[in-house]
């Protein structure tokens, strides 16, 4: 049994079903995002898109961290209820008013500023967004907690359909830009009222924040993680795009996509529904060990070919979907392989960090990333794209390294946990200990949770009791 009373059969059928109807809706989603597109892209002008983008520009950058990581923390804390989750949600919505008066005062500014006088009216329009975005943040972890994970992949083709589905319309109608803005905004207004019709749940003004203060500072490492992730997944397309140029960023770019589009796919389809069994089973060890070890061999079982069949032929498909001309993409997506292989198989150590509670471990292993893989990139992008990909490739393997590095001698039990700062230069001093056969003496009694029980390596640790004062 589970945390939540869930056995594990019924667990299991949860998982193999919500793969499932998140694979059979995700790509019939895609195909119609693609037909879409290609109806509408043929109507609309350039112009049109451009616009559109430069105010989803400052929307999207924002959308990221809107809910400050509240989203993360009420799927994994299941005893955020009632009350406490009422006053929750108001904070949420307070935060998502707050962001759409910002863009209406800001969208002017930021108008003149791409010189284009219709993004001021766009991103007024599309500010709504954060509403909606703040009325979805407890529908959508309710739904991750009772794990319906059928409803989510229904709701996203709905979103999908909808927005689509209004975006041809209104090209043909000649709305020009507002067939894109009206289409993301019925989106996500179908989207809302249906999480509503679902899951209806209670707001209350947020009121004695400081009784909110524990989930309130695991958000914030939520949003610290993104931010950090934020930084590291884009910086090497910044990268590149500065010191190597437009060309080379292009062909660079379409390196990336063709060497992600599958195994990302098939990560994401994954992924959309461990959330919510990682967070039932949070408290079982074995169940956890269990269904993570289960997840990372289906997703290297079905990425790792994927990876392995583009490298070995990379030269034939650059040349079949793209062209001769881009042949310089044909070494980085080599590379880049071999990082997708490696990224595909250890992308749940993130997920089982956050949906257990380890929010401030995944924040620092997000800040050691956010910091050495940029500079990974700068010191490869003086080898060309080739350098980069490595950087990719090398350097995350090398953060992985030096945190297990860290960890290495102590015990199995603590290599499957990254914890924070002070628990690391603890295990650093207690390998340091076990390695030259010595005995590290403590103040601290949390270091005794870094070794299992029956550890042979006990005899290395001395905890010093501290008296109390007279």
């Amino acid at each position: 049994m589970s945390d939540g009373g869930t056995s594990a059969k019924r667990l299991d059928y949860l998982l193999l079903t919500g793969i499932a109807w998140t694979a059979v809706l995700r790509w019939p989603a895609h195909a119609i995002s693609w037909i879409a597109t290609g109806v509408a892209a043929r109507i609309l002008a350039p112009a049109d898109y451009g616009v559109v983008s430069m105010a989803m520009i400052v929307i999207g950058l924002v959308r990221m961290v809107e809910d400050f990581g509240l989203d993360a923390v009420l799927v994994q804390d299941r005893t955020i209820v009632g009350e406490p989750q009422a006053r929750l949600a108001g904070l949420v919505m307070c935060i998502g008013a707050f962001l759409c008066l910002l863009f209406v005062a800001l969208a002017y500014p930021v108008a003149a500023f791409f010189g284009e006088p219709l993004v001021a009216p766009a991103l007024m329009c599309l500010s709504l967004l954060c509403i909606a975005d703040a009325l979805q943040v407890v529908p959508r972890a309710g739904l991750q907690r009772a794990m319906k994970f059928a409803r989510l992949a229904w709701l996203q083709f709905l979103q999908v359909t909808v927005t689509q589905g209004v975006l041809v319309a209104g090209a043909l109608l000649g709305w020009g830009i507002w067939a894109l803005v009206v289409g993301a905004l019925c989106g996500a207004l179908a989207a809302t009222l249906l999480l509503f019709a679902w899951h209806p749940y209670a707001v209350a003004w947020p009121r004695e924040i400081a009784r909110l203060s524990a989930p309130l500072l695991q958000g914030w490492r939520v949003l610290a993680s993104r931010i950090a992730y934020y930084a590291y997944s884009s910086a090497d397309q910044l990268v590149v795009g500065k010191l190597l140029g437009k060309d080379a960023l292009g062909a660079y770019s379409f390196a990336t996509a063709l060497s992600t589009t599958v195994s990302g796919e098939i990560s994401a389809t994954v992924t959309r529904v461990v959330p919510g069994i990682f967070s039932e089973v949070q408290k079982d060890p074995d169940a956890l060990k269990r269904y993570f070890l289960v997840l990372t061999e289906l997703l290297a079982y079905l990425s790792l070919p994927v990876s392995v069949g583009v490298a070995l032929t990379a030269d034939y498909l650059v040349r079949i979907v793209l062209g001769p001309q881009w042949d310089a993409v044909v070494a980085p997506l080599r590379i880049l392989c071999v990082y997708s292989a490696y990224y595909t198989t250890q992308i749940l150590f993130g997920p089982i960090l956050t949906w257990t509670g380890r929010f401030r471990a995944n924040m620092w292993c997000s800040i050691v990333a956010g910091v050495t893989l940029p500079a990974a990139f700068l010191a490869g992008a003086r080898f060309g794209l080739e350098g980069v990909a490595w950087a990719w490739a090398i350097g995350l393997v090398v953060t992985v390294l030096l945190l297990g590095w860290a960890l290495h001698g102590v015990d199995a039990e603590l290599a499957s946990r990254i914890m924070g700062p002070q628990q690391v230069s603890d295990a650093i001093l207690l390998d340091l200990a076990i390695r030259n056969d010595g005995v590290l003496a403590t103040f601290d009694k949390r270091i005794e949770h870094l070794l299992t029980p029956g550890s042979p390596h006990r005899d290395r640790l001395e905890v010093i009791p501290i008296a109390p004062p007279l």
